[in-house]
């Protein structure tokens, strides 16, 4: 592509450029740092590309796969209700939604982005199921419409509209979905489409995508229009912007040392990606971002898999393994999982990431073994790669089942992350995670010393989970201003009428713990987590026990140079009553807790408070001592109630 020839030049004296000065700075702690393209890595790679690109899955024209999953019947659903589909339309008044400064729900922008990527696709599958025409003229017209779209990122990183405005081409999550959906589109509906239309859409993915990202890793510049900095980053944007990119490239570009450079980038910047992980697997950002960003490492892993016929291979770093064990270790019980950082109440692996997983590294969790991914046609990347050959559906399942290793309990020690689980087949029913970790992690809340609480398959107290995203909830001058973002809506004390603070220094530190069969304990020093002067001792401890029906306690043990206010609280969804002084009752649709309160040499008291910022309320039950104290101690007790 000629678009690409002046810069593709310049990778000849990429070698000499030293802007490390700032590299470095920027850069601090990051595996892989901005640096000068590894020219004889390329070479190697390119000798592993095949001629011509290709992108997931099979052209329209082989019409033997496309057949078989048309006669299938898993879609003729879905191309029924397509036959009365319009395409999603782009909204000016949705796309500036957040120029006004209130606190709106930021997603209205941005779903409105997607929801065309998403028709993109769709049209795209019905008409290579179909094959008769019928959609093709809506596959042309909406690439028209979006190649033609002024900006292909989100509102909430144009917030200058500098993207929207041609100021600016930023790559991040939005910009590289279209690009990526944009040359599946091209692959897979081949010679229906005239070269005219495949030309220009191919123009603008160079235009948007492709060159903003060649001239980063080329020029390493600053610059405000290419400072694209989810190279570099270690949340989920890293590998959703790689995903895209990459995979856009390797399936539209034609010469292979150039899609060469892209899977070099690939390579080298994923392992920001992974950085982001605890070396034992544990995932900060939550199950939902789990999916998400680590769902996009697999995206990443299989488009280049594919593309060298699995000789470059993103699965060989070993710390893949423990990032795959970690949706499984989260489980508490009956697949629920705590709703840790900005995950939803609710939110599961996602069961073809899980399947993916298991599959290449051997995992042998049974029940993602074999799904059947026909039917979903979300997109055209993730659901085509699902339903063709590739990686996962090439490899057989295991049967050895490695989860009997952590039937029992998971400990992310690193994190400071304890979930402690019945024995099987025992008459226990109560399952605990108990989250330690510090204030500065991905998608943070202040949760240090956070739990929750799952009483056979019902979630009865603890993590209240995220709140829909607001127009400044990233916003560090705001972010904690919102209570279930903050330590006031987690189970968690507050201490002298201060709430946790934000930062890396804000950390749990374990000082003891022990593992049985029939119960385990975790003792916390989090005292750093709040910034309160005279704070000698904090002190949580979780005790939980197998026995009966179950039990699980947190001891709060503190001490002050001088008396201080202190209180706690119990986070829940569910009805509560308060049975005497120092006894509550918590009952779901099924389950009931009996909760006791307790601190010898002191009188409790407790109020409530109900919070909603907008999602699903909860209470939060005030536990607190009537007096200030220099020491003491608060114990919670939990207990099933048959």
């Amino acid at each position: 592509m000629k678009k690409i020839e002046l810069l593709s030049k310049k990778i000849l004296f990429a070698g000499f450029l030293t802007l490390y000065s700032w590299c470095a700075g920027s850069a601090q702690g990051i595996p892989a740092p901005l640096k000068p393209v590894d020219q004889q890595r390329i070479n190697e790679i390119a000798q592993l590309l095949q001629d011509k690109p290709a992108g997931l899955g099979d052209p329209c024209s082989n019409r033997e796969v496309w057949d078989k999953l048309l006669k299938s019947g898993k879609y003729d659903k879905f191309l029924e209700e397509m036959g009365s589909y319009s395409f999603p339309a782009f909204s000016e008044a949705e796309y500036f939604s957040l120029s006004d400064g209130s606190a709106a729900s930021s997603g209205r922008g941005l779903q409105m982005m997607r929801n065309r990527a998403t028709g993109l696709a769709q049209v795209t599958w019905a008409e290579c199921l179909e094959n008769e025409g019928r959609f093709t003229k809506m596959v042309e017209d909406g690439l028209r419409d979006i190649i033609h779209q002024r900006s292909w990122v989100s509102p909430r990183i144009d917030r200058d509209f500098r993207n929207y405005n041609g100021q600016a081409r930023t790559i991040e999550l939005t910009s590289s979905l279209y690009a990526h959906t944009i040359a599946q589109t091209l692959y897979l509906m081949g010679n229906k489409l005239s070269s005219e239309l495949r030309k220009e859409a191919a123009d603008a993915v160079f235009t948007r995508v492709l060159n903003p990202l060649l001239s980063k890793i080329m020029l390493q510049t600053r610059d405000n229009e290419i400072d694209n900095g989810f190279l570099t980053t270690t949340n989920n944007w890293n590998h959703v912007c790689l995903a895209g990119v990459v995979g856009a490239a390797l399936t539209i570009i034609g010469d292979k040392h150039e899609r060469a450079l892209f899977v070099w980038a690939g390579e080298y910047y994923s392992k920001n990606g992974l950085s982001g992980f605890t070396d034992d697997g544990y995932c900060s950002e939550g199950i939902g971002y789990f999916n998400y960003g680590f769902g996009h490492y697999i995206l990443l892993r299989e488009s280049i898999w594919q593309a060298t016929q699995g000789k470059l291979d993103l699965f060989n770093d070993p710390k893949v393994g423990k990032i795959a064990e970690y949706a499984p270790k989260l489980e508490i019980r009956n697949g629920i999982y705590p709703a840790i950082s900005d995950s939803r109440i609710g939110a599961k692996p996602d069961e073809s990431i899980m399947y993916y997983l298991s599959r290449n590294l051997r995992l042998g969790l049974k029940k993602y073994d074999s799904i059947d991914f026909k039917g979903n046609t979300s997109d055209n990347r993730t659901q085509i790669m699902l339903v063709f050959p590739g990686s996962a559906s090439l490899t057989s399942p295991v049967m050895t089942k490695k989860e009997e290793d952590w039937s029992l309990r998971s400990f992310f020690e690193q994190a400071g992350v304890l979930v402690v689980r019945p024995r099987h087949a025992s008459s226990c029913r109560l399952g605990v995670a108990f989250k330690g970790g510090n204030n500065a992690e991905h998608h943070n809340h202040n949760d240090v010393g956070s739990y929750t609480i799952v009483l056979g398959d019902e979630v009865l107290a603890g993590d209240p989970g995220s709140i829909p995203y607001t127009n400044n909830i990233f916003d560090p001058e705001y972010r904690y201003s919102y209570k279930t973002i903050g330590s006031y809506g987690h189970p968690v004390p507050l201490i002298a009428g201060m709430q946790q603070r934000p930062g890396k220094d804000a950390r749990a530190v374990v000082m003891d713990k022990s593992f049985s069969n029939d119960g385990d304990s975790l003792t916390l020093d989090i005292r750093s987590a709040y910034d309160v002067p005279g704070l000698i001792r904090l002190e949580r401890t979780m005790t939980y026990s197998r026995g009966g029906e179950g039990e699980v306690s947190f001891d709060d043990n503190f001490s002050f140079e001088k008396p201080e206010n202190f209180e706690t609280a119990i986070i829940t969804r569910v009805q509560w009553t308060k049975l005497s002084d120092n006894t509550l009752l918590l009952e779901g649709k099924k389950e009931k807790l009996q909760v006791t309160l307790s601190s010898p040499g002191n009188q409790l008291s407790i109020s409530q408070e109900e919070i909603a910022e907008g999602g699903s309320p909860y209470v939060r039950i005030r536990v607190y001592l009537d007096k200030p104290v220099r020491a003491g101690k608060i114990v919670i007790t939990y207990k099933p109630l048959s």
